[in-house]
């Protein structure tokens, strides 16, 4: 429960306290132009209210409002320090809050007579709006700068800028422009220009009678009555006087009514009518009775000039004279004063007096030129202080602009250059790369050439294994015993016949001496057919125990091997050796089987060589003849021949392999498989090697038995030649397209090898 009502005091206490710090901006407001100085306090207060609610647009206000108290009491030093506050609050960088502060500012400056130091924060205001797009504070700050403008004497200036600023307010539809209007007015008259002036007076009577404002508009056709009565049309001046008046009256303003009833005797006069004139002086004189306060000088003046019209100078010039002793600071009224003060005394015949009177209105009327002419002079100078700012300010922002632009150039030329070295490093980065990768390449194209190259060599190496044994295997096939010898008498290499001969194993009879195979007595005979055979150079018999037709020969070459031959013994039973009868079926057929491999391999040669076909080959050799079979060239001879099984003329096709070997000899070789590639071009390296063999031991043992065929000898180096060929051929379809030139040079001294031996096949076949 004390809880609950300690609660409830305090929100009381808060609530007085909201109440009172209300009433403290209110008061502070409306005392400010009454009792200033009450209202520096008042908003002192509110001030500190609202920082403790924490209110920062509250507070803003309140000290704005105590800086425009100081400066209704003239305290100037006071109202900028009050400004300074303004401008350290925590919500002041906000740019609405930093536009009010400019242009209390500029007022504060204006206010002191500073006009051309109060139109720089009149600007930076309007820039500030202008930033930010908002057309009513525009307004607000082109009207300012119009007023300053004004003050200077620019009044083109100052029309330009009022007229700026009704246009900023018409777009953000603000609907107070009768002050706007009335100054457009002001501005229009003085610069002579009576319809556009009374225009602008009319709109602005038009804007504050449909606000309400009274006193505004009482005002306004004062200044219409003014413009009436520069025009000389003093009756349509005394009805915009007395409607003014009315209105002045109605709004309880005696003093604006007392001033205006100079105005309104005056155009009395004016127009003739002494007796609204003496009703108008009498209206004056009685309000000024009742304010308690003296006759204003221009009331004094034109009662003065009423009393002279109407003949009645007595006491005239004592009353211009009391007028005289307290209008010491109206220049203007004094010079009327004066003016009506001479004009008594000529009047009532005092020409001396009135002599001196009159001097005394020129000199003061004189000082006003003067003062005119210095307040014009002062005018000028202004201007011309603002506008040496003006082009001071605009040289320091082109000197601002020419250094940003300075900075961003050298921001640029830093960026060029940090964009300039990083694609330096950047290519750097790829050119190490690129250079690694080339590295990388080249190292995977020396280790696939040098695998080229292993694989090259241990082909070479197969091959020339594959030629050692074939050598190795005619030298075991020869009908004589065979047996290298070095300088020494070692062994360097022997056939079969001779290893049978002496029990020896082939694999370790290289290197062993031959004289441990000799007899006794046969080792001096060797050694002395040995010494014959190197003094002659030549071949020599050699007679040696159990070595029937032993002969002794250099090999030459320039190898430095002797070669020993002698006749082998006969087969024994049992033996892998075919003796056949050269003229047996059996021989022929594997003599036929082989050509036809041959022939096999020789078309696809040719194919593979020429790119053409067995039909071209047909041709061009006019072995076979070429028929028309359903519309197709067919070689119907040569087909049937090289079909399995089939009879075949062995002349025929040995000269039809002859021709297709010597012809792709002359032809530009090709890479790749050709449209008229078969199957028989596989048999090069591999089906093809059976064939070969049986017609190796075929043509051998023929021509060992001395039989028909008296060029076996060559046929079979022709073989063995054209089965190298061919064996070239299968490592040409296994290499790389990068290799062809080695495999292309490597076939065409294969064609030639092979053309030689093509020609011992057709004088052997023949």
């Amino acid at each position: 429960m004390k809880a609950v009502c300690r609660f409830v005091f305090v929100m009381l206490l808060a609530g007085t306290a909201g109440a009172r710090a209300a009433d403290d901006d209110e008061r502070c407001r409306e005392q400010i132009q009454q009792q200033p100085r009450a209202a520096i306090d008042l908003c002192e207060r509110a001030y500190a209210a609202a920082t403790v609610r924490g209110d920062a647009r509250a507070a803003e206000d309140a000290l704005a409002r105590r800086s425009d108290a100081e400066l209704a009491l003239g305290d100037y030093p006071a109202a900028a320090q009050t400004l300074d506050r303004v401008a350290a609050l925590p919500d002041a960088k906000a740019w609405e809050s930093q536009f009010r502060l400019d242009r209390r500012r500029g007022m504060l400056a204006y206010r002191q007579g500073q006009i051309a130091e109060s139109l720089a924060p009149f600007r930076a205001a309007l820039a500030l709006a202008t930033a930010h797009g908002d057309a009513r504070a525009e307004g607000q700050s082109w009207n300012d700068i119009g007023i300053a403008l004004r003050r200077i004497g620019d009044l083109r200036g100052a029309l330009e800028a009022f007229l700026a600023s009704l246009e900023r307010k018409r777009a953000a539809g603000d609907e107070a422009l009768g002050a706007l209007y009335n100054n457009l007015g002001d501005v229009y008259r003085e610069l002579g220009d009576a319809e556009s002036s009374r225009r602008r007076y009319d709109e602005a009577l038009a804007a504050f009678e449909a606000a309400g404002r009274t006193l505004d508009a009482a005002h306004t056709r004062e200044s219409l009555g003014q413009l009436a009565a520069d025009a000389g049309d003093a009756v349509e001046s005394a009805r915009l006087y007395a409607q003014a008046a009315g209105d002045y009256e109605h709004a309880g303003a005696a003093g604006d009514q007392l001033r205006l009833t100079a105005l309104l005797v005056r155009a009395a006069l004016d127009a003739g009518d002494t007796t609204a004139a003496a009703a108008q002086a009498e209206r004056g004189v009685a309000l000024a009775r009742r304010l308690g306060i003296p006759e204003p000088p221009a009331l004094v003046a034109q009662r003065a000039r009423l009393l002279r019209l109407s003949g009645r100078i007595d006491g005239v010039r004592a009353l211009l004279r009391a007028a005289l002793a307290h209008a010491h600071d109206d220049r203007s009224a004094r010079i009327d004063l004066l003016h009506e003060l001479a004009a008594a005394s000529e009047a009532a015949g005092d020409y001396e007096t009135a002599l001196a009177d009159w001097r005394a209105w020129r000199d003061a009327d004189v000082e006003r030129l003067k003062a005119e002419h210095d307040r014009r002079l002062e005018q000028l100078r202004v201007r011309f202080d603002v506008a040496e700012k003006e082009r001071r300010i605009a040289a320091l922002d082109a000197d601002n602009r020419l250094r940003a632009l300075e900075i961003e150039r050298r921001a640029a030329t830093q960026r060029a250059t940090v964009l300039g070295v990083l694609v330096g490093l950047l290519l750097i980065a790829v050119a190490i790369w690129r250079w690694r990768q080339h590295e990388r390449v080249q190292r995977a194209v020396r280790a696939a050439q040098l695998a080229d190259e292993i694989e090259r060599y241990r082909h070479e190496a197969a091959v020339l294994a594959l030629d050692r044994g074939r050598l190795q295997a005619l030298l075991d096939n020869a009908a004589h015993a065979v047996v290298a010898l070095d300088a020494a008498g070692r062994i360097a290499a022997l056939n079969a016949p001779a290893a049978r001969r002496w029990a020896l194993a082939a694999g370790h009879a290289v290197g062993a001496d031959l004289r441990a195979q000799l007899a006794a007595g046969d080792v001096a005979r060797f050694e002395a057919a040995l010494a014959d055979m190197d003094e002659r150079d030549a071949q020599v018999p050699l007679d040696l125990a159990g070595l029937a037709d032993a002969t002794l020969a250099p090999l030459g070459g320039g190898s430095g091997l002797a070669v020993l031959s002698f006749a082998a013994d006969a087969a024994a039973p049992g033996d892998d050796a075919i003796a056949l009868d050269a003229d047996s079926v059996e021989e022929r057929d594997v003599y036929r089987r082989a050509l036809v491999e041959l022939m096999l391999a020789t078309v696809a040669a040719w194919e593979r060589s020429t790119g053409k076909t067995r039909i071209d080959l047909a041709e061009e050799s006019r072995i076979w003849r070429i028929t028309i079979d359903e519309g197709r060239l067919r070689v119907r001879a040569l087909e049937r021949y090289l079909e399995p099984g089939q009879a075949a003329a062995p002349a025929a096709l040995a000269r039809g392999a002859a021709h297709g070997l010597l012809r792709a000899d002359r032809m530009p070789a090709r890479s790749g498989r050709t449209r008229g590639t078969q199957g028989p071009a596989r048999t090069g390296a591999g089906r093809g090697q059976a064939p070969f063999a049986r017609l190796r031991s075929v043509l051998a043992r023929s021509c060992r038995r001395g039989q028909r065929y008296a060029d076996a000898a060559d046929a079979v180096d022709a073989f063995l030649e054209i089965e190298d060929f061919m064996m070239v051929l299968g490592v040409e379809r296994r290499r790389a397209p990068d290799d062809r030139d080695d495999v292309v040079g490597r076939r065409g001294g294969g064609f030639g090898r092979a053309a030689g031996g093509a020609r011992a096949i057709e004088r052997a076949a023949s």
